[in-house]
C-alpha cells in the first residue's frame, strides 16, 4: 500500500492528457495504466469529471447572465456587472458634481 507521500500528483494539463488520449481508438486503458502508472479506478474517475465539466467550456458567452450564473454568481454580481454598475455610479458621481458647482 502506497502511503499518502509516496503519491504522484498530476497537473490539469497532465490529466487532460491522459484522458484524452483514453478516448482514443488505438489505445486501451490497460495500456494507459501502464504507461503512466495509474490505476484504472483513477483514469475512469478523470473521465467521469472531464465528461461532467466539459459542457462548461461551451456556454454561451453572449448571454451573461447564463455565464454568470454558471460561475455561481448571483445576479448583478459577476465581475463584468459590477464593472458595468461602478461606471455608471462614477458618470452619475460626475453629473452630481457638476450639479451641485452650479448651484453654489
Amino acid at each position: 500500500m502506497e502511503s499518502a507521500t509516496n503519491r504522484r500528483h498530476y497537473s490539469p494539463e497532465q490529466k487532460l492528457a491522459i484522458v484524452m488520449e483514453s478516448y482514443q481508438r488505438d489505445t486501451t486503458i490497460e495500456a494507459i495504466k501502464r504507461k503512466h502508472g495509474i490505476r484504472g479506478s483513477q483514469i475512469s474517475s478523470w473521465r467521469k469529471e472531464f465528461k461532467e465539466r466539459a459542457p462548461q467550456v461551451f456556454i454561451d458567452k453572449r448571454n451573461r447572465k447564463k455565464l454568470a450564473a454558471s460561475r455561481g454568481y448571483e445576479p448583478g454580481q459577476s465581475p463584468d456587472e459590477l464593472k458595468q454598475i461602478i461606471g455608471e455610479l462614477t458618470v452619475q458621481n460626475e453629473i452630481l458634481k457638476k450639479a451641485q458647482g452650479l448651484l453654489n
